[in-house]
């Protein structure tokens, strides 16, 4: 066959695939394999993570430990169950699923392959575990008992609430370290006391992590919370424990914000993630100890978010993940301090973990690849694709996704996701969908899967729309400085944003400015409502687990969301400088406005945004006759976790959306 006559035959082939790719649709994610808890083998020829499949008939994520052979890529499950761990000498995987009290309790399993055996049987089950240097004892966290237990058959079970989210239905009780052999034996209770082990989400970036062990097994590093209430995990400090005695040292002089400490794999320094400032709405920076005055900002230079830090295995280099404009980025951060960005090409980085001699595992997806794990290293390389979960959905038509970047009037530069609708026609008109993100201190990425929109990108460019996602000041992918752009200004900074970014979109074309809606979960709800009562150019909205009244999320909310509120506003509702913000920047204040069609939904069960907003806009606007539908998710907490609802929950908010975009 010619040249010529090959060519013909491959572009005939390429025309037929592509006309016989189908647009995705909601249900078509349920192929979906989600990838999480990389771990490297200690010499760095496995990989362990975590299979998560959805279960649509047992409507449940099954998550199966999984084993990668990084030079070949076989794959081996060792069993059900999540956050794989290996032993130092690497014969062993420890994980967590169910056990004793159908709590989860720490297995273990030989890497080649066997039965788990149950190494931990606490009553109230393992947060957070890791193994000793020598491998000979595991650290974990678990809850203390409840002191009201024994009163509660006697109804004489009344308690104390202080800053806990307002479905607490029991005392909080404070989580400590506790130490188990591996080879069996009892558990040791390593601390005491009413402050915790920290185990609620932070206000801002950081969070609960494993204990980290000393280079020489004496010492663990963790993060202590003053207390055990579930809205107070800003009041946290890095600390240590001697293993041996039991007593417990603060590493630095700050009293809040400091998380995820761990112990360099060659001395004594513990690095750790506190904020950047100048106040704690700002970019987490990675910071360094070995003395309890010597605290050193690690990453000032690098102007970004971390949301995740590893040492290098054996070497005092640190790799740091955060968001760099519209993709998740990975940087090596050497002991002389030097920085460079690791080449991961198009991918957006969604985690990573190292390995030794420079090897890099991480979790990358494009706006049409679906997410996988590759390899890459310290030094340049183009990073290879280790597994395959996910091609099954290569085979769907996906509409374009780019970058735009815009100014607002402000000078504040901002940036986005702009994706096309499937089959784009230059001389067409589209409708427009604008999706804001939660946090706001997150960000969309140019990802397969970007933010809470989730499926909603793809699913509504099928459909034949233009999916606008803007990263507002307040996001945390373009420097501290655009993080912080939103202290003491939640609306109207953000808001400028969003439609300075719609007259951008605009001016590219192909937009039917009549046919605009817009939505978003969490406070991309909160934007979702002030845009709508201060603007009304919209066919409809969707409101989703939104914050709409700082006053509420002030005083019920868990997850950190009390401070949250202060430290974004400056204070609190009673404070003479910031009471009136706590009204003015609510949306809630502006409902009156609101005339667009709205959708609210909610799940039941939600402290980080108390379902209370939700129902305060619902009769702000049903009683003024606007078309307005309230849907409550059932036991759901922030969003659904069940694979059945939280396809139904994506379901309903694209047929409202749907459903009230008529030409």
């Amino acid at each position: 066959m010619t040249p010529a006559r090959n060519l013909l035959v491959f572009m005939v082939a390429c025309l037929a695939g592509t006309a016989a790719a189908q647009p995705i649709k909601i249900q078509d994610y349920r192929k979906l394999v989600t990838i999480s808890s990389l771990a490297f083998s200690p010499s760095g020829s496995e990989l362990a993570f975590v299979k998560s499949t959805q279960d649509f008939d047992a409507d449940r994520n099954v998550k199966t430990i999984t084993v990668a052979q990084v030079s070949t890529g076989r794959l081996m499950s060792l069993a059900s169950g999540d956050d794989p761990l290996w032993s130092p000498d690497g014969k062993l995987i420890a994980f967590t699923t169910s056990g004793t009290n159908k709590q989860d309790q720490v297995f273990v399993i030989p890497v080649s392959g066997g039965k788990a055996r149950e190494l931990t049987h606490a009553k109230n089950g393992v947060q957070q575990f890791s193994w000793s240097p020598s491998g000979d004892r595991i650290a974990y966290v678990t809850p203390d008992d409840d002191p009201n237990a024994a009163a509660i058959a006697r109804h004489d079970d009344l308690f104390e609430i202080r800053d806990d989210g307002y479905l607490t239905s029991s005392v909080r009780v404070p989580s400590h370290l506790w130490l188990v052999p591996t080879q069996g034996g009892p558990a040791k209770r390593l601390t005491h006391g009413t402050w915790s082990v920290l185990e609620t989400a932070a206000p801002f970036t950081g969070g609960p992590s494993d204990p980290s062990w000393s280079r020489d097994g004496q010492f663990l590093a963790f993060a202590r919370q003053e207390n055990a209430d579930n809205s107070d995990s800003d009041q946290t400090q890095i600390a240590t424990v001697n293993v041996g005695n039991g007593e417990v040292a603060l590493l630095s002089d700050a009293h809040s914000y400091e998380y995820q400490p761990s112990f360099s794999p060659r001395g004594g320094e513990v690095a750790y993630l506190r904020p950047h400032g100048p106040t704690p709405l700002s970019g987490m920076d990675v910071f360094g100890t070995s003395a309890l005055d010597a605290n050193t900002d690690l990453t000032a230079d690098l102007d970004r978010d971390v949301t995740g830090f590893q040492w290098a295995p054996g070497s005092d280099d640190l790799v740091v993940m955060g968001g760099e404009g519209v993709k998740g980025r990975v940087w090596d951060r050497s002991a002389s301090g030097e920085i460079h960005r690791l080449s991961t090409g198009d991918l957006s980085v969604d985690q990573f973990c190292a390995g030794k001699g420079g090897l890099i595992a991480f979790v990358g997806s494009h706006f049409n690849t679906p997410p996988e794990i590759y390899i890459s290293g310290l030094a340049a390389g183009r990073p290879r694709q280790l597994t395959h979960l996910n091609d099954a959905l290569l085979k769907f038509q996906y509409g374009e996704s780019e970058e735009i970047t815009w100014t607002a009037p402000d000078g504040e530069k901002c940036d986005g996701v702009l994706t096309k609708p499937v089959d784009c026609k230059q001389e067409k008109k589209y409708p427009l969908m604008v999706w804001c993100h939660g946090g706001p201190e997150a960000y969309v990425p140019l990802a397969y899967i970007g933010s809470e929109s989730a499926y909603l990108r793809q699913t509504f460019a099928a459909r034949g729309y233009f999916v606008f996602e803007p990263n507002y000041r307040g996001s945390d992918n373009l420097g501290n400085a655009h993080e912080h752009a939103i202290y003491k200004d939640p609306g109207d900074g953000p808001y400028s944003d969003v439609l300075t970014g719609i007259i951008a979109v605009e001016a590219k074309g192909g937009i039917d400015e009549n046919r605009v809606s817009v939505g978003g979960h969490s406070y991309g709800g909160f934007m979702t409502a002030w845009l709508i009562s201060h603007d009304h150019r919209w066919k409809s909205a969707v409101v989703a687990d939104g914050a709409v009244d700082w006053r509420d999320t002030f005083n019920l909310t868990g997850d950190g969301n009390l401070g949250w509120a202060r430290d974004s506003l400056g204070g609190t509702p009673w404070d003479p400088e910031t009471a009136e913000l706590y009204r003015s920047g609510s949306p809630i204040t502006y409902a009156d406005q609101i005339t667009t069609p709205t959708f609210i939904i909610s799940g039941t069960a939600d402290e980080t945004v108390p379902i209370s907003e939700s129902y305060a806009l619902y009769h702000a606007l049903h009683e003024r006759h606007v078309p307005v539908k309230f849907v409550g998710i059932p036991g759901a907490h922030h969003s659904p976790d069940d694979p059945v609802r939280y396809e139904r929950f994506n379901e309903t908010m694209e047929e409202w959306i749907l459903q009230h975009d008529k030409s």
